[in-house]
């Protein structure tokens, strides 16, 4: 019970650090806003605007790949975690609840393979459409792009085992649904400041 409560004092917090963040980053556009219009007439009229036209748009094709890539190297995982749940309900037999674990144990093997190799290249193509994009009206894209990168990360240690000493600490975390959670809530925040 009581690590229960560590984490909820833990999603607590992220959830106020993140509406912070948030309001922060709208004040910051909001004033921002006024400057970013009184450039923009002075720089209409340059012919090397390219950079300041291309604005929150940028790439849109990468980071939509990117995207797709993404949720389809995560698809094994999340449909693990509703097998997972289904199996905690209370009226499911024994033999319900083997056949659950056959099925998940099952796609896990399969479908495992497909997280191993497509997060890393999702964090590439994020990559690339960081260096292709511009987003002046919010941070939380490449907060959002950095927190992925390094969940990726911290999963490839873990299956090259790189680091054995602290490799259970690192596996609680990359496993946790918190960091995975708070990169969506981020990305969804960050994107939906853009549109």
């Amino acid at each position: 019970m009581r690590s229960l409560n560590f984490l909820d004092s833990r999603l607590l917090a992220a959830c106020l650090l993140l509406l912070t963040l948030t309001i922060f980053s709208h004040l910051h556009s909001a004033s921002a806003n006024d400057h970013n219009d009184r450039h923009k007439k002075r720089i209409k009229n340059r012919l090397s605007s390219f950079d300041h036209n291309r604005g929150d748009k940028g790439n849109e094709f990468t980071g939509q790949f990117a995207a797709w890539i993404f949720a389809a190297a995560n698809l094994s995982v999340a449909f693990s975690l509703i097998l997972k749940g289904i199996m905690r309900l209370p009226n499911l037999s024994t033999t319900t609840k083997d056949r659950i674990k056959f099925v998940n144990k099952s796609q896990k093997k399969r479908l495992m393979r497909l997280h191993y190799f497509l997060n890393p290249v999702a964090v590439m193509l994020g990559l690339l459409h960081f260096s292709l994009s511009s987003c002046r009206s919010s941070p939380f894209p490449e907060w959002g792009l950095a927190a992925a990168s390094a969940l990726a990360l911290i999963g490839m240690l873990i299956k090259f085992n790189v680091l054995p000493r602290i490799r259970k600490s690192v596996y609680k975390i990359h496993t946790s649904p918190v960091p995975f959670g708070l990169i969506f809530v981020v990305l969804l925040i960050g994107y939906s400041l853009i549109d």
